[in-house]
Formats: C-alpha cells, sequence, structure tokens
C-alpha cells in the first residue's frame, strides 16, 4: 500500500471530529431542530473550517506559504450530479485561478463498497511558469504545484476516516494514469500491462514525460501491427485502503499478468 508519512499519522489520530466539524459535537444542532440550513459539509463530513484547520495542521498551510501563497481559502459543495468538490484558492477567489480543484464521488465498484471515486484533482501554481525543464503537459494552464503526494496521502487519510475501501481514479491521458501508478493498482492487469509497454518506449527513446505525453497528443505513437495513432483508453486505478483489498492485487498471480501483457504489447515512435 502506498505509505503515508508517520507525521501525517500523527496528525490524524489527534484531529478530532469536532475540529473537522467546526467544532459540532453533536449531530443535532439547533439549525436542525428549527428547520434551518445546514452549514455545507464536504462528502457530508468536513466543514470549510475544518478542512482549514486540517491544512494547517498537516503543514500545507506552510509548503502553499513557502510556494509564495500568503493567505488561502477554501470553497466547498456539491454538483448537480452529486459530487463533492473542494477548491483551494488564494482570496479573492477568480474562475481558474485556483491553487488546488478536488471532485469526489461515493460509488461502489464490483462487490467492493463503498469506494471513493477521484473524479478530478488538480494542483497548480498559479504564480509559477513553464520552463524547458519543466515544460506544460497536455492539459496543464499553469505548472504543477509539486505537492501530489502529499495530496493523495491526505485523499487517502480522508477516506480512511470516512470508512471507504479504496479509492478509484480514471485517467483521461497516459500521464495522469502514469504518474498514478505510482500508488495505484490498474484494475485490470492488462491495461497496467498496457502502461508498462509504453513506458518501455519511452525510456527507450530517452523521451521525458512530457515529450512521450506530447507525442502521443500529436499522434506519433503506433501499436505495432497497426497504422493508425494509438489513443490511450481511460482504463480504472485502484488504491486499495483496507488490507483484503490491497492482496487481491498485490500478489504474485496479479503481477505475472501485468508482466504478460507488458510484453504482449509492443509500441513504435513515428519520427519525421
Amino acid at each position: 500500500m502506498f505509505n503515508i508519512p508517520l507525521k501525517f499519522r500523527w496528525v490524524y489520530k489527534h484531529l478530532t471530529y469536532a475540529e473537522l466539524t467546526s467544532g459540532c459535537a453533536f449531530e443535532l444542532s439547533l439549525g436542525d431542530i428549527f428547520g434551518e440550513k445546514k452549514e455545507e459539509r464536504f462528502l457530508n463530513f468536513y466543514t470549510k473550517n475544518g478542512i482549514k484547520l486540517a491544512l494547517k495542521k498537516y503543514g500545507m498551510v506552510n509548503k502553499l506559504r513557502e510556494k509564495g501563497f500568503n493567505e488561502i481559502d477554501v470553497k466547498i459543495g456539491k454538483r448537480e450530479d452529486g459530487s463533492d468538490y473542494l477548491v483551494v484558492f488564494e482570496p479573492p477567489f477568480k474562475k481558474g485561478k485556483f491553487i488546488a480543484e478536488l471532485v469526489v464521488r461515493k460509488t461502489s465498484f464490483k462487490d467492493i463498497f463503498p469506494v471513493l471515486k477521484i473524479e478530478w484533482l488538480c494542483l497548480q501554481n498559479i504564480k509559477g511558469k513553464f520552463t524547458p525543464e519543466k515544460p506544460r503537459l497536455p492539459g496543464q494552464n499553469y505548472p504543477g504545484l509539486g505537492l501530489g503526494k502529499e495530496a493523495l496521502q491526505l485523499i487517502m487519510l480522508m477516506g480512511i476516516r470516512l470508512k471507504y475501501h479504496a479509492l478509484l481514479n480514471t485517467p483521461q491521458h497516459f500521464h495522469n494514469a502514469y504518474i498514478y501508478s505510482v500508488a495505484f493498482y490498474f484494475d485490470n492487469p492488462e491495461d497496467f500491462g498496457k502502461l508498462k509497454a509504453l513506458e518501455k518506449l519511452m525510456k527507450s527513446e530517452n523521451m521525458s514525460l512530457a515529450e512521450f505525453a506530447w507525442a502521443m497528443e500529436d499522434g506519433k505513437v503506433f501499436k505495432e501491427g497497426e497504422d493508425k495513432p494509438f489513443k490511450w483508453e481511460p482504463a480504472t486505478q485502484i488504491l486499495p485502503l483496507r488490507t483484503y483489498l490491497e492482496k487481491r492485487y498485490n500478489n504474485p498471480d496479479y503481477w505475472e499478468k501485468v508482466e504478460f501483457y507488458s510484453q504482449k504489447y509492443s509500441f513504435f515512435l513515428k519520427k519525421e
């Protein structure tokens, strides 16, 4: 299982229900009794103040301050499709000028219930600039924030606290799936094998992830035996939060299948 640092585990253990729900220690409030509108809660649990406190205690506020964000605020709510959103931004709020945006949904997957699906996660340094060393990836408007690992660890702890069995993700681009594959398994080992075969090509051509991602976007990557550019097909990735589920994926049979498909698939780069 993807490791969570001891510091984060300590904070998780000591953050209380009252703190994460803005001090509301009881499920029933005066607002409930008199029919007043309840305060919005992320995943029906975290209040805005609770999230801000958690970000501070986990050290994320200090990390953002080091990147030039001296003040942060949070927006939470539900979308029309029922998913929950969380936005971290530097006041005043401006559309598209967020630091982090997370959209998640509670759902089920096969016989696993409940799981938390990450519909969208974007971390961006709106004060940064793309450089030759860190060029733009497909879909990026701003450089990455460099806090992806920490953000995923916090989402994992959120899922554990709310008793989800796993995180799900279905990346739309190869480079997103590649980045997530450090922590996530593919539910279908064939999809993991396919990614490994693409990774093999990327490394054999001595290409950076950005270079390879743009080569795929530009239709320069081909599957052996096919005359049309290869397109990455979104596939389900899963990060277990329970031991029984970790064992379902992290075992010799699963990895043998991954290796088999990584050898079965072969890709090449069409150079101009």
